[in-house]
């Protein structure tokens, strides 16, 4: 038996093909990617709470955040830092925990912010949650307007959001996070003299402005076994709707709406919450994520093909552009890696031919 393969050259010759037939077919189906799967045993915390110091934040936020996360034992390590306006928590799972138990913590860490989020102060915003830092985007690209055409914020964001959903309905597609998107907002620009003289305050206007969108419920009805919830029409759609908002009687009992006392106009959101520019052009980028042990040279071709359809239906001053491609990195490094190997094996043979001569050699 020890000698099998000495003494039987098709034996040899054929071990040697199923080795290559082997090769060559984990070759064509492992998985490509930059960045190898790692779990995500790691996740930020971000809470804002607008114009509040670092003691308040401590206090009132922060605080609060770590008691509920607490409570969850699979948690490894809690990391706070309180800023004026923002509180920062850094959570860390233990090593050891599965995929499954990695899934069911985040959600039960969720749970947690929410319970958290009910013994807020007024003014808190909700708490963000991140797990999602580990690992890079395998595609990016760009939605702008052309050089020249101006384009509504609200429309260039529509066009990217309608990208972003394509991507996320691919399969094999683990994320698709939109950057640069310019959110609108409505701006009430009161007059002082005209809201002093008929006698009413900035707080009334934002109780009236607040009080007529009208999302949450207006109350329920309930009977044996049902209970059915009340909800009213008349929620804020437009510019006129809010003009007409009404705020209450004036000094001579005439009721005064907001029309008369502000100027109602439509704009971008400033400060912006981020920004991105492709060529020196403000841009928004849909920046897509693959799954773990999922070939990226054939994702990024369904991904391409959604892109060109994409590209085809937008208007003339819209223009979609590839930013970053993660295959083409990823193909350079494999012709590297097959190089190298070509290379070892040809030194190898090399060798043996100088050092054994051709026919100990073959």
């Amino acid at each position: 038996m020890e000698t099998l393969f000495f003494r039987n050259k098709r034996i040899v010759a054929l071990a040697i093909f199923m080795i290559l037939a082997a090769g060559l077919s984990a070759l064509s189906t492992v998985g490509r990617q930059e960045d190898p799967g790692i779990s995500k045993i790691f996740a930020t915390v971000l809470t804002a709470y607008p114009g509040a110091d670092p003691a308040r934040v401590e206090a009132l936020v922060t605080e609060k955040i770590e008691e509920e996360l607490k409570q969850i034992p699979q948690i490894k390590k809690i990391e706070s830092t309180s800023r004026t306006g923002i509180s920062v928590v850094q959570v860390e799972l233990g090593w050891k925990l599965g995929k499954a138990e990695i899934e069911q913590t985040w959600s039960e860490v969720r749970d947690a912010l929410s319970d958290a989020a009910r013994n807020f102060p007024q003014g808190v915003a909700e708490p963000s949650f991140d797990n999602d830092r580990v690992g890079a985007f395998s595609a990016i690209s760009a939605v702008y307007a052309r050089k020249g055409v101006e384009v509504s914020p609200a429309v260039l964001k529509r066009y990217a959001e309608l990208l972003q959903d394509r991507l996320r309905e691919l399969s094999g597609t683990q994320i698709v996070e939109t950057y640069g998107a310019r959110s609108e907002e409505i701006l009430v620009d009161i007059n002082p003299r005209k809201l002093t003289s008929m006698g009413l305050t900035p707080a009334q206007v934002s109780a009236a402005i607040a009080g007529a969108d009208t999302k949450i419920r207006s109350g329920q009805i309930r009977g044996q076994g049902q209970t059915l919830l009340i909800e009213t029409k008349g929620e804020i759609k437009s510019l006129e709707r809010v003009r007409n908002i009404p705020i209450g009687g004036g000094s001579e009992g005439a009721i005064v709406r907001i029309s008369d006392v502000a100027t109602v106009t439509r704009g971008v959101r400033e400060p912006a919450t981020s920004l991105a520019f492709t060529d020196g052009i403000p841009a928004i980028l849909v920046a897509a994520k693959i799954e773990n042990n999922i070939r990226v040279d054939l994702w990024m071709q369904q991904v391409k093909a959604i892109q060109a359809q994409f590209a085809a239906e937008l208007p003339g001053g819209l223009v979609h552009k590839m930013v970053f491609d993660q295959s083409l990195y990823t193909a350079d490094r494999l012709q590297g890696v097959l190089k190298n190997l070509m290379i070892g094996i040809s030194l190898v043979v090399a060798v043996l031919f100088i050092t054994l001569g051709w026919r100990a050699a073959l």
